[in-house]
């Protein structure tokens, strides 16, 4: 009869393997590396490294798209292919006959959002939202052609918004924190009310009540430390534009979300950034040359009145307003 391998050889090389296909890539080179030098030291690491194989095999022929999924946290699903794998994990360690995979696991697990919901909003759409964060009354509001991705994580809430603009009211919750992303910022808050826009151009920030910390994220995948921390409070705004903040200003509290009452309001606002807001309420687009586009103008309009803008537009800039035969109006010098 063969001798018993000694399970503490397994289990570690059934760490080694588990950190392979599981860890960083840098982490997982290392273990590769040891293992290697490992199971070449004696016939019984070898058998044993060998027997770990076997076990990790057979963890994965419970699941094809188990190993895909095994080290992406982040990965989006519906709550019953989470629970699925949830359970595989969890099975993978009874196989394994070793603590590694249930601490592993258990990690893997609590990383998990335990909620996720994407809200999107069409031309001239309006939309409000109830957060089921377990903090009655946090709301998102969503002007039009915004997009975002609410995810609920046991120990925080985290929003991700790929485009337009959203007023926040966020109620306290001291162990789960609030943060929204955008593709240049990363805005901190406990609890708060607060305005995002981010158009494809620059992405401001405005405070009505509470306060924010925003931090500039690190661009093209690079993994270097964020930059110094912008605090907000009351009454304040910020504006990134192409990578950097511009000063902190006072901004009109009421004027912050005005467009939740029908409302477009601009403060010496270039022409061309404005229009990223004023075609979110147009079936067919408005469009500035270069040469108007940084011109800028102030002004409260109805956003349900956009013709009547442009007619405003043309009366305050020295610009003209010419429409095609399919609608397009593009705005030239006069």
């Amino acid at each position: 009869m063969a001798r018993a391998r000694p399970e503490k050889l397994v289990e570690h090389a059934l760490t080694l393997i588990v950190l392979i296909e599981g860890a960083s890539p840098e982490a997982a080179q290392q273990a590769r590396l040891s293992l290697e030098k490992w199971r070449t030291q004696s016939p019984e690491n070898l058998a044993a490294e060998q027997e770990a194989r076997q076990r990790w095999n057979a963890l994965f022929s419970l699941s094809s798209e188990l190993r895909s999924r095994f080290h992406e946290p982040g990965t989006t699903a519906s709550s019953k292919h989470a629970n699925q794998r949830r359970h595989l994990l969890l099975s993978a360690a009874a196989i394994a006959g070793t603590g590694t995979l249930t601490g592993l696991g258990i990690r893997w697990q609590r990383q998990q959002p335990v909620s996720v919901a994407r809200h999107q909003t069409a031309t001239a759409q309006l939309l409000k939202v109830d957060l089921e964060d377990g903090s009655p009354g946090s709301q998102v509001a969503l002007s039009p052609q915004s997009d975002l991705e609410v995810r609920l994580y046991r120990q925080r809430r985290v929003v991700n918004l790929s485009r337009g603009e959203v007023r926040f009211d966020v109620q306290a919750d001291a162990e789960r924190p609030f943060e929204v992303l955008t593709r240049e910022l990363a805005i901190e808050v406990v609890g708060t009310a607060f305005t995002v826009r981010d158009r494809g151009g620059p992405v401001f920030v405005g405070v009505e009540h509470g306060q924010v910390r925003v931090r500039l994220r690190p661009q093209n995948n690079l993994t270097t430390a964020l930059a110094q921390a912008i605090d907000l409070l009351p009454g304040q705004g910020l504006t990134v534009r192409n990578g950097r903040p511009e000063q902190v200003r006072t901004v009109d509290v009421a004027s912050l979300s005005a467009w939740r009452d029908g409302w477009l309001v601009f403060q010496d606002t270039p022409l061309g950034e404005a229009l990223a807001t004023i075609n979110a309420y147009r079936r067919v687009p408005m469009m500035a040359l270069a040469s108007v586009s940084q011109m800028k103008f102030s002004g409260r309009f109805r956003a349900s009145d956009t013709h009547g803008l442009v007619t405003t537009l043309a009366a305050i800039l020295p610009i003209t307003a010419d429409a095609s035969v399919d609608g397009v109006v593009t705005l030239r010098p006069r």
